[in-house]
């Protein structure tokens, strides 16, 4: 797994109208998987019920996604941070949305940086 540069990311969900985003979906679907072991995300499957609900999943994936990644971080015993309620809040929001994505991101890179440390 590579880590994504926050920048870069900002950068392509902004000035591609969501594409980047719906790819985002995938791919974190995916890479909890392999980072966490647990394979209990379909990422094709939550990229197409974001994209036939409008959007209504990607809140529900937001809490998903944001909660096996702190669970992830507790079995580390790495500081866990409460994202997953922050970034369902965010994703209510359409712009707000891109920060809970950034938020999810760095974690994710949190993540990665401490599983390479063992």
């Amino acid at each position: 797994m590579n880590k994504r540069s926050l920048p870069v990311t900002f950068l392509l969900l902004f000035f591609t109208c969501g594409f980047y985003f719906l790819y985002l979906i995938y791919a974190l679907s995916k890479e909890t998987n392999e980072l966490t072991q647990d394979y209990r995300n379909d990422p094709a499957l939550d990229l197409l019920l974001s994209i036939v609900t409008c959007g209504l999943y990607s809140i529900y994936w937001f809490y998903k996604i944001g909660k096996q990644i702190e669970n992830y971080e507790y079995d580390l015993g790495m500081r866990v941070n409460s994202i997953a309620l922050l970034c369902t809040i965010l994703s209510l929001f359409p712009t707000a949305n891109l920060v809970g994505m950034m938020i999810l991101v760095n974690e994710m890179n949190s993540c990665i940086d401490e599983k390479e440390s063992f």
